[in-house]
């Protein structure tokens, strides 16, 4: 728990104020009996929650009056001490201390002193944040925590739904629900890869959902009703495999005439290099190819004898053709071996009949059309399918959070009842927590919406939460419990009193309530604040100062 904090700027008559110590249960920052604002209080309250990692202190009136200046702070675990020292010149790093607040050199992280405090709190708990946590729950001037008909919203722009998952980390239920929320997200992540696939043409794409889908069966229909025909029509005693072997057998020969021109022109290119090494020079392909059109049956070999002189002239070194020479001859060998094995899978079709290619090509285009409609089919089925499940996935996860959070909400309002009739000799009506689904809430007091109401419930909600899970501490300001009935501040002070885990809470106008307040409140004292030199900062801005003033 924290148990000191201190600093060079907070004084009192011109001198530095003691370290401020804290203790189990309640902690109280004490005003003036007249309520007198201005001299620190919630100063005070943000430096606490400053110590525990927060930031609203940044831009509390202390650094805005004071300027930069460092808070050291003191947390005990297990009876072992740590301490630290945080600078608002640079929040983000946490000096680890030894004792007497000396530098030890060793700074961490903001993200690192949290993820320490969790551990040494026992709230590591799967998905919580403790900042968050933490933050909504010490309602201070200043943190815009404090809407009393909202009382799960623990930071400035958090929608219900992010405090609801906050609340349900807390209680340590979210890894009830993890694995529906990851099968959530492995739906989601499948769905967004296959629209990606489609964006880029990877898998077809229909355009004009199911209504596109039922034109393309029938479409397909038709297709296949001319297929048939077509075969039936041309083709005796052959059935579709029949076709397919022919049509691939078609397919293999084409590549085999393919290689077999790709390797006569690698041949020619030898016989090209051999002349060259022979005789230095080197004919291109076009002279040769203009050459053999006119004169198929010239002697190449002579003509480079008589006419070399005459002919395009390229000198290139013997290396160089030999070089060149060895590399195609690799390729022809390639070559070689792909003929080869086109050959064989020929031979392995066996005879499959004669079939014109005006009936390949006709039943290859009808049932290429046919391919592509069902691919187009196939693609809105596996969409639909993925949009299925993780609407399935989704349906599951919101099932699994609301069962759990009907648990909370019994727990909570259950809690909060029996504060509630502690606080009254009559019966009143308690604050209730109703959860409308995963993502939205209602708290209100049944039949009673008058501000002094409303804060109460807000009281009571913390102090149940604090009760019923690992939250390790609380925070109030003076402005929430100014709004509450002194009756029920009495009561609520007894709750506070009994509380083996950290309250903290800032209170003035302390005559006002019944001698068993006032002595819990004395009693608690851990900083008291007034005007005349005691504020925190032993000063207040919030008075005209004479030039009289300012010579004496």
């Amino acid at each position: 728990m924290l148990i000191e904090i201190t600093s060079p700027v907070f004084k009192e008559k011109g001198k530095e104020r003691p370290p401020i110590r804290f203790k189990e249960g309640l902690n109280v920052v004490l005003g003036k009996e007249d309520g007198e604002n201005s001299i620190g209080k919630s100063s005070a309250m943000l430096a606490i929650d400053f110590a525990f990692g927060g930031n609203s202190y940044l831009v509390s009136d202390g650094v805005k009056h004071i300027g930069n200046h460092t808070i050291f702070f003191t947390f005990e675990f297990d009876g072992t001490p740590y301490y630290f020292a945080r600078s608002t010149e640079s929040p983000t790093d946490i000096h680890v201390c030894s004792e007497g607040y000396v530098l030890t050199g060793v700074v961490w992280t903001k993200q690192q002193f949290a993820d320490w405090l969790k551990e040494k709190y026992h709230i590591d708990f799967a998905g919580l944040s403790f900042r968050e946590t933490m933050s909504s729950f010490f309602r201070i001037y200043g943190k815009e925590n404090t809407d009393e008909r909202k009382p799960l919203k623990g930071l400035p722009g958090e929608g219900m739904q992010k405090s609801i998952e906050i609340l349900v980390r807390l209680f340590d239920r979210y890894k009830d629900i993890e694995a529906f929320n990851g099968n959530l997200e492995e739906q989601k992540k499948r769905l967004s890869i296959f629209r990606e696939a489609r964006k880029y043409r990877f898998v077809p794409d229909l355009v004009g959902g199911k209504t596109k889908y039922d034109e393309n069966l029938a479409q397909i229909h038709s297709l296949q009703v001319q297929l048939d025909n077509l075969t039936d029509e041309q083709v005796e005693g052959h059935n579709e495999a029949d076709i397919e072997k022919s049509r691939l057998k078609s397919q293999l020969q084409g590549s085999k005439l393919r290689l077999e021109t790709d390797l006569q022109a690698k041949r020619r290119r030898v016989s090209l290099l051999d002349i060259s090494l022979a005789y230095g020079l080197y004919p291109t392909e076009a002279d040769l190819s203009a050459l053999q059109e006119f004169f198929p049956d010239v002697n190449i070999r002579k003509l480079y004898e008589v006419e070399k002189y005459h002919q395009k002239l390229a000198t290139i070194l013997d290396e160089q053709f030999k070089s060149e020479r060895q590399s195609v001859e690799l390729e022809i060998a390639a070559l070689l071996e792909q003929i080869q094995s086109v050959q064989t899978e020929i031979n392995q079709l066996g005879f499959v009949g004669n079939l014109s290619k005006e009936f390949l090509d006709m039943h290859s285009e009808i049932k290429g059309h046919i391919d592509a409609l069902k691919a187009q089919n196939e693609a809105y089925l596996t969409l639909t399918e993925l949009q299925d499940a993780k609407k399935k996935a989704d349906e599951m996860l919101k099932h699994a959070i609301e069962s759990i959070l009907d648990e909370i909400e019994r727990a909570i309002n259950d809690r909060m009842k029996e504060y509630n009739d502690s606080l009254f000799a009559d019966v009143r009506k308690a604050p209730r927590l109703t959860f409308n689904e995963y993502n939205s809430y209602r708290f209100e007091t049944p039949d009673d919406t008058g501000t002094g109401s409303n804060y109460k419930g807000m009281v009571i909600y913390d102090l149940a939460i604090l009760n019923l899970t690992a939250l390790p501490a609380i925070a109030h300001d003076s402005l929430i419990l100014k709004n509450i009935g002194d009756g029920a501040v009495d009561g609520i002070m007894k709750i506070y009193v009994q509380s083996t885990k950290q309250v903290f809470i800032a209170f003035d106008k302390q005559a006002a309530y019944k001698p068993d307040t006032q002595r819990i409140l004395t009693g608690n004292t851990v900083l008291k604040l007034s005007d005349g030199n005691c504020e925190l900062y032993g000063e207040s801005w919030n008075k005209e100062v004479t030039d009289n003033e300012d010579e004496l």
